[in-house]
């Protein structure tokens, strides 16, 4: 089979690799389409913990199961599925193992035209989804629903606020926040961006750039209750101009910035939390997938590229103009 391969030298490559043959517990997909997202790019760069090289790329995907590893399993044979882009999340909901790991290295990844996976690793795609929209779930959709639900609490009357809304687990973010009827708002220092954000169902957004980004935001809100954060300000303080009191900072990513400052004072004497959040449980995505497929809830897809194109769709994503997911087909 082909695959998007990462050598040792840290060279990407679209070449040939050995299929996979599903052990006991474990199906076959045919990858229909995969989608990228910005973990690829710090693995390609080196950038991320615990490289082991070479490996193929990718951590969401869709497809069709063609063998299985067990006769037991054989009932989801022909089967359309979107796969659970980690390993060893464990039983515990509230945190994973020292063990979790997502796909796409060291494990093989969703950048081929087949994976094996454990059987538990797989839900039906909802028949809605087109396959590259499916693909463009996984890994955004589920950071976002955990925050939102898991650590923000997320309900009807919430206020929620969305960073850097041009990413895509802001762009998921801000569809099931709209769906369970939050009020949302979104910053970026994209007025395109800010735009189609208000056309998707914001109630409006402002430049982070702007020196006074955070009192037009308390002026615009009102208030804010939940913040889906991508990357957290240099100076957290610049968030009590607009946290109702008992709010939630539900972080994701340090993207550009790796050190925040806070006064911890301001931040118990007004019951406010800063929580850390990265992906989500087996129990979580099947919920998320379902909640999506009640709400026909579909994911922004920016691009598509042939598989064999894989190498130019990073490179698209390593531009950052995109709204949306950048997906192979």
């Amino acid at each position: 089979m082909k695959a998007l391969v990462l050598s040792s030298e840290k060279v990407l490559s679209w070449k040939e690799v050995e299929t996979p043959t599903p052990a006991n517990g474990e199906v076959l997909v045919q990858i229909k389409s995969a989608s990228l997202n910005h973990r690829e790019l710090w693995i390609t760069k080196g950038l991320y913990p615990g490289m082991k090289l070479p490996c193929i790329l990718g951590a969401d995907g869709a497809g069709v199961v063609t063998a299985v590893g067990s006769d037991q399993d054989a009932a989801w044979l022909g089967k359309d599925v979107v796969i659970y882009p980690a390993y060893d999340w464990g039983a515990v909901e509230r945190a994973p193992t020292r063990q979790f790991r997502v796909l796409g290295m060291p494990d093989p990844g969703t950048m081929a035209e087949y994976i094996s996976v454990p059987v538990s690793s797989i839900v039906e795609k909802p028949a809605y989804l087109a396959w590259e929209e499916a693909a463009a779930i996984p890994v955004a959709g589920l950071t976002a629903w955990r925050a939102l639900v898991r650590h923000g609490g997320i309900t009807a009357d919430s206020k929620v606020l969305i960073t850097g809304v041009g990413g895509g687990v802001a762009q998921m973010g801000l569809s099931l926040a709209t769906a369970m009827g939050a009020t949302v708002f979104v910053t970026s220092s994209s007025a395109d961006k800010i735009a189609y954000a208000n056309e998707a169902g914001a109630l409006g957004g402002v430049n982070y750039k702007e020196e006074d980004w955070n009192i037009q935001l308390k002026n615009l809100s009102g208030g804010i209750d939940i913040v889906l954060d991508s990357s957290p300000a240099p100076r957290l303080d610049d968030y009590f101009k607009f946290l109702n009191y008992g709010a939630r900072i539900v972080a994701y990513g340090s993207t550009g910035n790796r050190n925040t400052e806070v006064n911890i004072s301001k931040m118990f004497l007004r019951h406010i939390q800063f929580i850390g959040t990265a992906m989500g449980s087996p129990k979580e995505f099947k919920a998320m997938l379902e909640f999506m497929e009640a709400h026909k809830i579909k994911p922004k897809v920016h691009a598509t590229f042939p598989f064999a194109q894989a190498i130019k769709a990073c490179e698209t994503l390593q531009e950052g103009k995109q709204i949306g997911k950048i997906c192979l087909v």
